[in-house]
């Protein structure tokens, strides 16, 4: 629920910006955007809480929120984007508490660690789907 309300957050401020607002730093076509497109809900859910955590906790980077508007768009269109969250609580749970275990495991540090900007470059290089929502500041 609370990774809902601030998705929706996140996405009315954006909308505020107008069309001439924020672009994306990647673009739609890039393969790391696209393995996000193409993600299971819970599964893309949890990708972006975890790279809005890891921006959070690095100094270089900030989190894209404009390609994660521009994604949610896209992914509403053929039914995966935020409208169809509802009724998948438990299984983004599921899937949230997975993808952290997964990111400890791959870079030695939990997502609440005070600085992440170590896992954070090495994301970015390996030009995973968590890597292309975070934009060297």
């Amino acid at each position: 629920m609370m990774i809902r309300a601030g998705m929706t957050a996140a996405v009315l401020a954006l909308v505020a910006c107008g069309p001439g607002g924020p672009q994306p730093a990647r673009s739609f076509d890039d393969p790391a955007v696209q393995k996000l497109f193409n993600m299971s809900t819970p599964q893309y859910v949890a990708t972006l809480t975890i790279a809005q955590r890891v921006a959070q906790n690095c100094v270089r980077y900030n989190y894209d929120a404009p390609l994660d508007l521009l994604l949610n768009e896209k992914r509403n269109e053929v039914g995966r984007g935020s409208l169809s969250q509802s009724g998948l609580g438990t299984q983004i749970e599921l899937e949230l508490d997975v993808s952290r275990r997964s990111f400890i495991a791959k870079h030695g540090v939990d997502t609440t660690a005070p600085d992440l900007c170590q896992a954070a470059d090495a994301e970015a290089l390996e030009g995973s789907a968590l890597g292309a929502m975070l934009v060297p500041v």
